[in-house]
């Protein structure tokens, strides 16, 4: 079983979103894909050209 992990975006405002799955390098696959524009991942819509940068971490 893949061991959940928490990635936080953080974003050129400040704001953060954190989000729990067991594929971090899938997501964090799609959004280098995205030039600009919206990546959506469950419920949440994420403006790729506002990220500053991915941080993956592990779940105590």
């Amino acid at each position: 079983m893949a061991e959940t992990k928490t990635i936080e975006f953080h974003f050129s405002g400040g704001e953060v979103i954190r989000i729990e799955t067991t594929e971090p390098e899938e997501i964090i696959q799609m959004v280098a894909n995205q030039k600009d524009g919206w990546l959506q991942y469950d419920d949440i819509v994420i403006n790729v050209r506002n990220v500053s940068y991915i941080k993956v971490k592990e779940i105590a």
